[in-house]
């Protein structure tokens, strides 16, 4: 038994809470990593590294790069949309619109998946999912609100709203496209599939190291440094991302994506562990999050029942 079919008997919360785990964890660390590089860089390193350590190891679990180009085309959309445009996106919006705004704005990404989803796989949206959907994002907007930090003006906030409504757009169409390779049982490897879009992603990137910061003025001597980016790699990149599409291949997008709401609840945790304890109003809005997510993941909310399975029947 490969790696793959061990995570396929793991129950899909569970997948999904490291994820969130991992995603939320990335604010904090990306905020001590910008301490000592630029966007840019931390924005390419991350699938970097995770393509790295896949790259040797897919032997020794079974996986394979894609031999079909019409799979790398894919990976390449994937890698865009996930990696390139999403954290591009959020480097770009923190920088210029505050971020608190780009909290926001990078939570309507489950709001284009459901949209998309509805065109791409008929998947019908019942008022109980819609409900859940709406509560989770007011949940986000009240947890940034009670901390909005601060905000740009003028055309660099423009700017940086745009970029980061584009990353959002691009997070949802990725996570939209796995989905719909695993309903169309499109043939590709798990763990080769993910290192295809790592590379992929990566590559497009390039030119958000130069375009977004100065890349020359990164203190790579810094332990710190080096730390962040392994932790980011590792964790918010490769381990999160590939439960992530796991569970994409389980559950319909819109219930997939809704757990999106979380990363700014583990955020505020890790806050709390630090000894900053958040007011009132950020308390009440991590609760309404969670009941939102709650909502949607309630089975009176499923439109048709959800297909139990390893993952091998959808991505082999």
């Amino acid at each position: 038994m490969n790696d793959t079919s061990l995570l396929s008997r793991v129950p899909v919360p569970v997948l999904l809470m490291v994820t969130v785990f991992f995603w939320g964890a990335a604010f904090n660390v990306t905020d001590v990593a910008l301490d000592y590089t630029s966007v840019g860089i931390t924005a390419i390193s991350r699938p970097l590294i995770a393509a790295l350590i896949l790259l040797p190891l897919l032997p020794l679990i079974g996986g394979r790069l894609p031999r079909s180009l019409r799979v790398w085309v894919y990976a390449g959309i994937v890698g865009l949309g996930a990696t390139t445009l999403a954290l591009t996106g959020l480097g770009i919006g923190a920088e210029t619109a505050g971020p608190a705004v780009t909290a926001v704005l990078i939570n309507s990404a489950p709001f284009f998946a459901v949209l998309m989803a509805r065109v791409a796989l008929q998947e019908k949206v019942k008022f109980l999912r819609g409900l859940g959907l709406a509560v989770g994002f007011v949940g986000v907007v009240v947890i940034v609100l009670s901390d909005p930090g601060s905000v740009g003006s003028g055309a660099e906030f423009a700017f940086g709203i745009a970029a980061v409504l584009v990353g959002a757009l691009g997070h949802a169409t990725a996570s939209v496209l796995v989905r719909w390779m695993s309903v169309h049982e499109v043939e590709t490897e798990l763990w080769g599939f993910t290192t295809a879009q790592f590379i992929c992603g990566a590559v497009l990137t390039i030119p958000a190291v130069f375009l977004v910061g100065d890349p020359g003025a990164t203190d790579w001597s810094a332990p710190t440094l080096w730390a962040c980016l392994a932790f980011l790699g590792i964790g918010s990149q490769l381990i999160a991302f590939a439960f992530f599409f796991i569970a994409l291949s389980r559950w319909t997008s819109g219930r997939v994506m809704a757990w999106s709401f979380l990363p700014p609840v583990v955020a505020a945790i890790i806050e709390i562990a630090r000894g900053n304890i958040p007011g009132t109003l950020t308390l009440i809005g991590m609760a309404i999050a969670i009941i939102g997510v709650a909502i949607v993941n309630h089975p009176r909310a499923e439109d048709t029942p959800v297909p139990s399975g390893d993952i091998e029947e959808h991505i082999t």
